[in-house]
């Protein structure tokens, strides 16, 4: 089994996910992606409007019709600051009776400069794959990091959708409904989220 780590806040879990969950998929020739939930991220508040509990619910919601596509709950279910490379070797110890391949680690390109300050950088590139997927109309530039890291890039559309871009349509009053996965939709509707 070959299997892709897909990190983030998914707050909430949009369509622009799913994209780029497919398009990396198809690109890389994988089985399966893991959607892992962060709980708290070094460089980035998780902002509220929606739980740790919501968050993994719509999630499930998201990802329940396409097999290929898993969650995994090793970072929302700690309390530290969760980084790369310990998400990496628990996913190894949980994992490595069934892998064919090393874990691919999927990254947007606006990461690819800093990824040299990331812990363990060297570490992460030597056990993972790292894929690297254009984002918010950013080129991936053949720069240092790319070639010293060996990473791969995947070439998407451009999804202008982001999770901040709904929760602030959901906040102004505006339409919001087809960004999501129409279960996802229901959710934040009936449970009043992000208003």
């Amino acid at each position: 089994m070959k299997i892709a780590m897909y990190g983030g806040s998914f707050n909430p879990p949009h369509i622009g996910h799913l994209i780029v969950a497919d398009l990396v998929l198809k690109s890389i020739n994988y089985d399966n992606i893991l959607f892992i939930p962060a709980k708290k991220h070094l460089y980035k508040v998780i902002e509220s409007g929606a739980t740790d509990n919501d968050r993994v619910n719509m999630l499930k919601l998201m990802i329940k019709s396409d097999n290929r596509f898993l969650l995994e709950e090793c970072e929302i279910n700690n309390d530290r600051i969760s980084y790369s490379i310990d998400t990496l070797k628990y996913l190894y110890s949980k994992y490595d009776s069934i892998l064919d391949d090393k874990i691919a680690l999927i990254i947007g390109a606006d990461l690819v400069s800093t990824f040299d300050k990331w812990k363990c950088a060297k570490d992460i590139a030597s056990i993972s794959n790292i894929v690297v997927v254009n984002r918010n109309n950013l080129p991936i530039e053949e720069e240092y990091n790319f070639s010293y890291y060996k990473m791969k890039k995947v070439n998407i559309p451009n999804i202008d959708i982001s999770s901040s871009f709904i929760r602030n349509q959901i906040k102004s009053n505006s339409s919001f409904r087809y960004f999501l996965y129409n279960d996802v939709y229901n959710y934040i509707v009936s449970n009043d989220l992000y208003k």
